[in-house]
């Protein structure tokens, strides 16, 4: 029960000062996401060891995790949720404001707290040719077709060449959905825990580099079409 008390009140600490701390960085280049796996993985088990993954909390981080992908995945959420709707048919703005408040403020930082808990990081900087590898893949499977895809699309509008690199940048960010898959592959033990910290490092590096690189790549490319257009 301690534990349970001790590793909660970290995580509903780390859960109020990611916001903030987000807000109070020039720019914005960490999104909270990523800020709540790293706090995860400083205060778990791997570092400083204050964060336990007890049963209580796990059950918690897998609510959040229901709540993140909008998944009636526990029995008694889809019993509440039928019981709910049977007493409110109209739904209830007030209720539903504060279901989200509680989804959305505490479940889900728990989740993602609790995904950086378990990620070992000795384990990542130790080979970090595998990190880079899962970067790249992460390139190849999501970045390439969209790109590939905007080339080939023949629209009246078609987007510029910077502005579609930029866009398939952007979309080879995928943290919370391999964070939740690797979380489950743990969990049925298909994946290494080594193997799915790794994962999840390569997702939280590509959430803060690839939109930092869209942008550079834009700027740079917007600037050598300015320097052409008066060649021409």
């Amino acid at each position: 029960m301690t534990y349970d008390l001790v590793s909660l009140s970290i995580i509903m600490m780390i859960a109020v000062a990611c916001p903030i701390i987000t807000q109070l960085i020039p720019g914005k280049p960490m999104p909270q996401t990523v800020l709540l796996l790293v706090f995860g993985a400083i205060f778990g088990p791997f570092i400083l060891d204050k964060i336990w993954v007890t049963k209580a909390v796990e059950l918690l981080s897998e609510l959040g995790l229901a709540f993140l992908f909008q998944l009636d995945v526990v029995l008694g959420a889809f019993a509440a949720g039928f019981i709910l709707r049977f007493v409110t048919p109209n739904g209830n703005h007030t209720l539903n404001l504060k279901l989200e408040g509680v989804g959305y403020g505490f479940l889900i930082p728990v989740f993602f707290v609790v995904s950086g808990a378990s990620i070992d990081v000795k384990a990542v900087v130790a080979n970090p040719a595998l990190l880079i590898t899962f970067i790249i893949m992460l390139l190849l499977v999501r970045a390439v077709p969209i790109f590939v895809a905007a080339t080939l699309d023949h629209r009246v509008n078609p987007l510029d060449p910077q502005d579609k690199l930029t866009v398939s940048l952007y979309f080879t960010t995928a943290l919370p959905l391999i964070v939740a898959v690797t979380s489950l592959a743990v969990q049925g033990g298909t994946m290494h825990q080594t193997t799915a910290s790794t994962l999840v490092a390569a997702g939280a590096v590509t959430v803060f580099l690839m939109p930092l690189l869209g942008g550079l790549t834009s700027k740079l490319m917007k600037g050598e079409t300015r320097l052409i257009a008066p060649t021409a």
